[in-house]
């Protein structure tokens, strides 16, 4: 009997998004009906460093080649920082329930200052649940400055309801938060992802957007201005858009990957009226939001 190699994906030392990827092992998409592999292992091995917007491509990729009933591993960091990190995050408990093969063995918790660790969430309700646990875990930890709190709860709760309401995810969606000090420097950080349709699919439901919006880096753009939505609903079309123009203050940044689109707003001086332009990138099969707010 002929048994095919598997589909290997080696990410590289130093991995941020999904933008980071070569193209010739991540440009299949896992949703389309012609992802045609058996078999497919996600190659952590090599990674030195990794961010919160690579763990969401590794837990949404990875469970959207699970839900095709693809076999599919996922090879831990020999780096013992990174793969604790990842531990800790929840990352290897999360795919082994989906059935996914993770060795962890002899692994432990990171101590690593996790506000909320990666939660799988599929309605508004679980989004709220989510928000509440934030608001609770920064109460009691004392992280950073407490007037940067509700900020952070803020943005998680818009990035999560967003998902929640417009992805149509069959996987569902996916947040964490994180607190980070270096030094004298430290930072909030806020991720949310799904495996769903994309921004592009959400616009192009709105009749206006139909014939405008070809492509997933005008999309994003598109994302990011006032009232615009996939609904129509004269209520909806805020919450990317006051996420965006908030991160335009310095210490701050952005990230929105949606299918070969990505922006990325990093400001050093803060100018409200700046206009930023998402670039073509490698493929995210849904959406990843990052946000970083400094402490």
């Amino acid at each position: 009997m002929n048994i095919e190699s598997p589909t290997f994906i080696r990410v590289p030392e130093q991995f941020t998004h999904a933008g980071n990827l070569a193209a010739s092992q991540s440009d299949q998409d896992p949703r389309s009906d012609s992802f045609s592999n058996d078999r497919v292992v996600i190659d952590l091995r090599d990674c030195e460093f990794i961010q919160p917007g690579a763990v969401m491509w590794c837990a949404v990729y990875s469970l959207l080649i699970k839900n095709r009933d693809i076999d599919c591993e996922l090879l831990v960091p020999t780096n013992l920082g990174v793969a604790q990190y990842l531990k800790g995050l929840g990352l290897f408990d999360m795919l082994k329930e989906a059935g996914i093969e993770v060795d962890d063995r002899g692994l432990f918790t990171s101590e690593s200052q996790i506000i909320l660790p990666l939660t799988r969430f599929s309605s508004e309700s679980e989004a709220e649940e989510m928000i509440n646990l934030i608001i609770e875990s920064l109460d009691e930890s004392g992280l950073g400055s407490a007037n940067i709190h509700p900020e952070v709860a803020e943005t998680f709760g818009e990035l999560a309801n967003n998902a929640a309401y417009h992805s149509e995810s069959e996987i569902g969606a996916f947040g964490m938060a994180q607190f980070y000090q270096r030094g004298r420097q430290s930072r909030f950080v806020c991720a949310v992802a799904d495996g769903g349709i994309g921004i592009r699919d959400s616009l192009t439901k709105n009749p206006i957007y139909k014939d405008t919006v070809h492509y997933d880096w005008t999309a994003i753009e598109y994302a990011t201005q006032e009232l615009v939505s996939g609904t129509g609903d004269a209520h909806r079309g805020i919450g990317l858009y006051e996420i965006s123009k908030g991160m335009r203050y310095p210490g701050r940044e952005l990230f929105i990957h949606s299918g070969i689109g990505l922006l990325h707003v990093e400001t050093k001086v803060y100018q409200e009226d700046e206009i930023y332009t998402a670039d073509r990138t490698k493929l995210f099969p849904g959406v990843s939001v990052l946000a970083v707010i400094e402490s």
